[in-house]
Formats: C-alpha cells, sequence, structure tokens
C-alpha cells in the first residue's frame, strides 16, 4: 500500500500548480521584438532612426542606430590602407574621403590583415573565404543590376572574375532570407554592426552603442517586423564604428575593447583596415 503520510492534498496540489502557472506566466519572457524606429530624414533617401533592443543588451546603451540608404540617390565605396598601414578611424575615414558617413567592414586576422574577398573600385584585394557566406556588394558596371545589395554565399554562386560589381566586402551572414540565425551561440560580448538589405532594395547599416552577444542580437532581430531580407554582420568589439555628418547634423559611435566594462569614456577610436564609405550621387 503506497505511503500517503507526505502527499499534499488534492486542493493543496490545485494550489501549487495554479501559483506555478501564474509565476510562469509573470517571469516567461516575451516575443524579444524590436519595433520600427521613427525616421529622421537627413537628406532624401537617407534617414537616421534608432531602434530599442533591451532584450540583448547585455552592457551600456540599448540602441541600436540604423542609417536606412536608397542606393538609387547614394553609392558607396569601399575604402582601404595601403598594404603594410593601419588605415584610420571611421571618423578619420569619414573627413579623408569627405563622405557623408563611413562605417567599417570586414573582418580581419590576428594579424591586422583583411580577412576575406575586398574589392576597391574594381580592383581586387584578397579571396572568397569558405566560412564567411555574406557579400555586400555595390555599384556594378551593369546598369540593370541592383545598386548595392547583401548576397548570401549559402543559396547564391558568386565568381570573383568577371563580378560587375566594383565594390565588395565579404564577412559573417547574420540572418538569412527566411529568418533563420546563421551565427553560433557564444558568450563574447561586444559592440556590433550589421549591414542589411530590406525589401524595397535599401541598405540598413545598424551600429550598436551597448555590447551584445551575436546570437542574442540575431534573435531579436530574427523575431521582428522590420521589413529586412539578407542581413550581415561585419566586425564587432573597438572595430564597430559609424561616423555620419550631413549638414549641421553628425551622429558618432565607435565601439569600446571588448574587454572594457561599457561606461561613457573617450575611448580612442580603433583604426580601421578597410571601410566603406557613402557619397550622394
Amino acid at each position: 500500500m503506497p505511503d500517503r503520510r507526505h502527499a499534499p492534498s488534492l486542493p493543496a496540489r490545485l494550489t501549487l500548480a495554479l501559483v506555478l502557472a501564474w509565476a510562469c506566466l509573470v517571469w516567461s519572457p516575451g516575443p524579444a521584438q524590436a519595433g520600427e524606429p521613427a525616421w529622421r530624414e537627413l537628406r532624401p533617401g537617407l534617414d537616421l532612426g534608432f531602434i530599442m533592443v533591451e532584450a540583448s543588451v547585455r552592457a551600456g546603451s540599448p540602441r541600436l542606430a540604423v542609417l536606412r540608404v536608397d542606393p538609387e540617390r547614394f553609392r558607396f565605396r569601399i575604402l582601404a590602407a595601403p598594404e603594410g598601414q593601419d588605415g584610420y578611424s571611421a571618423a578619420e575615414w569619414r573627413r579623408r574621403s569627405r563622405a557623408l558617413a563611413v562605417f567599417n567592414a570586414g573582418q580581419f586576422t590576428v594579424e591586422r590583415a583583411y580577412l576575406g574577398l575586398l574589392v576597391q573600385d574594381g580592383k581586387t584585394r584578397g579571396n572568397l573565404v569558405s566560412h564567411l557566406e555574406a557579400l555586400f556588394l555595390a555599384e556594378p558596371d551593369d546598369p540593370l543590376l541592383p545598386r548595392a545589395r547583401v548576397v548570401d554565399l549559402h543559396y547564391t554562386a558568386f565568381e570573383t572574375k568577371g563580378s560587375p560589381y566594383r565594390q565588395a566586402a565579404q564577412s559573417l551572414m547574420f540572418l538569412d532570407r527566411f529568418g533563420q540565425i546563421r551565427v553560433r551561440r557564444s558568450q563574447k560580448v561586444a559592440h556590433r554592426t550589421l549591414v542589411a538589405e530590406d525589401g524595397q532594395g535599401r541598405i540598413w547599416v545598424m551600429v550598436s552603442e551597448g555590447k551584445h552577444t551575436l546570437h542574442d542580437l540575431a534573435r531579436v532581430v530574427s523575431e521582428s517586423n522590420l521589413g529586412l531580407r539578407e542581413v550581415m554582420c561585419m566586425d564587432g568589439g573597438a572595430e564597430a564604428q559609424l561616423d555620419l555628418q550631413v549638414g549641421d547634423f553628425s551622429y558618432q559611435q565607435a565601439g569600446g575593447p571588448s574587454e572594457s566594462p561599457d561606461l561613457p569614456l573617450p575611448w580612442p577610436s580603433a583604426n580601421l583596415l578597410a571601410a566603406v564609405a557613402i557619397f550622394p550621387r
């Protein structure tokens, strides 16, 4: 015969079940959605907005700065330091190139060499790397092709030789057209730079003001209703930079060292071997 001396009564069990259900309702996280930013038009076809991503931020501000660019009105150009040189911060690249905006491009080796394919004004530097499945392409010779796009190499074949695109930067695929997260889970927390193409062919440049893991940030963006298609991730950490100057309006964001606390300190901006500049057509 079973021992019932310590078994709770039916009313007690019902009460416990109700308490547990209430606790789950209170403590279960809701969908980590990022809302549509309130856009500020800097010029026709060039808008700046901010997305709040509280669900993924680990340190610092939850804001994600978003620069939305119409490639029919603005052109993109790769900026790259000569071999053996360290390059400049995004702010210095912008000042030297007289661009409206500059953001960081690609991934780098520990030896401070660009990792992957880089094409500047039709001249190829580096080669395609198999584990980097995203390409930012811009400025094709063929006027029938999109002026700028994000290509997922897992689904779209690309040949460097004979490519009509005069500007290219290779990096990590972040989210694909099916909404699948394409970055691994990791505990590494850093500032992030994302580049995306939306359903209207506009390019979104997103730079986080706080620190996130790649997977956490990808989950928030994937559950948003932003109308994005392919999303790629440029280098993160201190290299995650956006510098913008349009008329009297300016915006600057530069990531701090990954191992540092995210305090409002004037961190010296890291030099970028390669960056992407935006100019009016």
